[in-house]
């Protein structure tokens, strides 16, 4: 008689290997977030506060919640427990059920406190506590147990704490921010103070399509709406939002239109309850890591991606078509020589600044303002080098990390999915920056990169509410918004051609010190204020001294 073998895990491990999938604080903090905004009592608008402690390496993520109480603690403890909205049919997010794992991504202590009906329960797990479990349970530790909590609201407050990752605020509320584009009501998100923006392009043409009847057996009767912005927009705001029921964000898709030209303006929304159709289980339309990809394996994608690429394709034609028109444009061709003048000017400068940073080498880092200090004077050769050539910017420290550099004018890198493009001066309702996309680095050891090339001067129409010029990261280019009312209104006075050049050279002169400030304060986040000003002035001063040339035009 042979013995019973049965299948067995070590829950320690599993919460480890779970937590995998969350190895950046955006990543952790919009698990936790997520469940605020949609765990919450009838009537009540979400209200979700975060506080990013990089002093104190935490992080704490209070709601107004519906709380939770003994049993609805268990639940959120439960390895892989089945959602409660999913098992009644209502779709929702928690599929995988990994949010008790996410704090073990970036930290060792997760601590909840959570009052429900005038009681309150307040719990602790620790990572010294999974990795001692004898892999049958793994304790969590009561602090509060049915605690009286009269007069207190209902609501949860979560702290993720000895955290090992570097912390930020601006990825974390970038990362919120492309999320409730998406939620159909107006949640309020805080983050260290600032209110999270719900921030939705703007759009120029809107296009309706329906799948053919074939794609309709897998996708249902579905509609894609296709959009085009009236300019490129940020990595955060392209391509298509899939959606799985009211604000329920599973995926964004571009199916590789934004790598072409025009492919960078499109946006768009598709609900696809068909998506979460049990009767493909257990093969998941979406990857669990939450970056928000589809799965290629699910049937119902196979015939989503074709749908929304041809969708989007036909769209960027049209627009193909009439930019070939708009670059016949007469204030472009008028502009052209005063342009060259321009690039001339800022493409010394630009070479000026590149070696003198990279005549420090890599074993000294460059004393200006830029590091909150007025002297001149050498650092240690052990510290890293912040400047705009280098690869400092780690997301995980440590040997073999995953750094991140952050490229500038002239530089030969990209950033984001085929390109970092950001606004102008200010955020615009077409777009918001790109605060944390995937950068091209050198490896690990490799030193630091050197800035190529140069840059170019441009113009488009992006229409009148668009920012007076756009910096084009991965073009290294300038596009000056020929649109923009004080552009326009330049246009209208009597030393028109004198003024109209005179704007011109100042939006190029401010797009390119922004840019060089914005770029180092990224690639550092934890300059001061007062780092970006010196630098947006030092740069204007530069190029302003020579502009002489310009009046020779």
């Amino acid at each position: 008689m042979s013995s019973n073998i049965v299948v067995k895990t070590h829950i320690g491990r599993d919460i480890i290997q779970s937590a995998q999938l969350f190895k950046t604080p955006e990543a952790a903090v919009w698990e936790y977030v997520v469940n605020s905004l949609q765990y919450v009592d009838p009537g009540v608008v979400p209200n979700v506060k975060v506080t990013v402690d990089v002093p104190g390496k935490k992080i704490t993520i209070q709601d107004n919640g519906s709380g939770m109480d003994h049993v609805g603690l268990q639940h959120f403890f439960t390895m892989h427990g089945e959602n409660k909205e999913r098992r009644a049919g209502v779709p929702g997010r928690g599929k995988f059920g990994t949010g008790k794992s996410a704090a073990f991504g970036i930290g060792a202590r997760l601590t909840v406190s959570t009052t429900k009906d005038g009681k309150r329960q307040t719990v602790e797990l620790s990572r010294k506590a999974i990795n001692d479990s004898d892999g049958s349970t793994v304790p969590v530790n009561y602090v509060e147990e049915n605690a009286e909590a009269l007069g207190d609201s209902n609501g949860t407050t979560l702290s993720i704490s000895e955290i090992s990752v570097k912390l930020a605020k601006e990825p974390v509320v970038a990362l919120i921010e492309r999320h409730l584009s998406a939620f159909q009501g107006s949640p309020v998100v805080t983050v260290n103070g600032r209110a999270c923006e719900i921030v939705r392009p703007s759009a120029a043409i809107t296009k309706v399509f329906n799948p053919t009847p074939e794609q309709a057996v897998l996708l249902g009767n579905v509609e894609l709406l296709v959009k085009a912005a009236s300019a490129p927009l940020d990595d955060i705001h392209r391509g298509v939002q899939v959606t799985i029921g009211t604000d329920n964000l599973v995926a964004v898709e571009t199916a590789g239109v934004d790598t072409k030209e025009y492919g960078k303006y499109l946006f768009g929304h598709i609900d696809c309850p068909e998506l979460d159709n049990a009767k493909y289980d257990p093969v998941a339309a979406y990857t669990n890591d939450r970056s928000m990809k589809l799965n290629p394996a699910h049937p119902v994608v196979q015939a989503l991606i074709p749908f929304i690429g041809a969708s989007l394709e036909k769209l960027r034609q049209e627009l193909v078509e009439e930019g070939k028109k708009a670059k016949a444009d007469a204030d472009r061709k008028r502009l052209k020589e005063t342009t060259n003048k321009i690039e001339q000017i800022l493409n010394a400068d630009l070479k000026d600044f590149r070696e003198r940073v990279e005549g420090l080498g890599n074993n000294v880092r460059r004393r200006t303002p830029l590091d909150g200090e007025a002297g001149g004077s050498e650092q240690h050769s052990t510290d890293k080098v912040v400047d705009p050539g280098g690869d400092e910017d780690g997301r995980e420290n440590g040997v073999g990390g995953e750094n991140t550099g952050t490229p500038v004018p002239g530089d030969g890198t990209h950033g984001g999915d085929g390109g970092g493009d950001s606004g102008g001066e200010n955020a615009s309702p077409a777009a918001s920056p790109d605060v944390e996309g995937d950068r091209k680095v050198a490896p690990a050891g490799a030193g630091h990169s050197r800035m190529r090339g140069g840059l170019s001067i441009d113009y488009d129409h992006y229409g009148a509410d668009y920012d007076r010029y756009r910096w084009a990261q991965d073009e290294r280019k300038i596009v000056i918004n020929l649109d923009h009312p004080v552009v326009k209104a330049a246009k209208g006075l009597p030393d028109e051609e004198a003024t109209y050049r005179r704007v011109i050279w100042e939006i190029a002169f401010t797009a390119y010190a922004v840019a060089l400030a914005d770029l180092q304060f990224e690639r550092d986040p934890a300059l001061m204020s007062s780092d970006a000003t010196y630098e947006i002035r030092d740069a204007l001063r530069r190029v302003w001294a020579n502009a002489g040339a310009l009046y020779a035009v």
